[in-house]
């Protein structure tokens, strides 16, 4: 489920796939012609494994933030298959169209390998 500034996924657990309801709500900050940055809270639970954090990348790797959120997990020790998150085009197409309108990034925007990199 989307709307601006808010996705949820929610899949029951199986004997192939951990359950998991993740709800990650998002808002940029900075000058409103060009914000700086995107700001995510990421929260829910994986597995019954309570799921919490907030973080905040650069406008020109924001768009990167499913890797972020997969570290996250990981970090966290939540077991879920990396590849389920990227699987729902459905909910996440709208969010990265939402956010680069919210970013007002344009196709060919240049980004910072380095920040790429290290952030994304």
């Amino acid at each position: 489920m989307f709307r601006s500034g808010h996705a949820v996924v929610s899949r029951p657990s199986s004997k192939a796939f951990s359950g998991y309801h993740l709800v990650l709500d998002y808002h940029v900050e900075g000058l409103e012609q060009k914000p700086e940055w995107a700001c995510f809270h990421l929260h829910g639970t994986v597995d019954r494994t309570p799921i919490d954090e907030v973080f905040r990348m650069h406008r020109d790797v924001a768009c990167n933030f499913l890797q972020h959120v997969r570290q996250s997990l990981r970090k966290q020790g939540a077991a879920l298959h990396s590849d389920v998150l990227f699987a729902f085009h459905a909910d996440y197409d709208p969010m990265f169209k939402d956010l680069r309108q919210q970013l007002h990034c344009v196709p060919g925007e240049p980004i910072d390998l380095d920040r790429f990199l290290r952030e994304g």
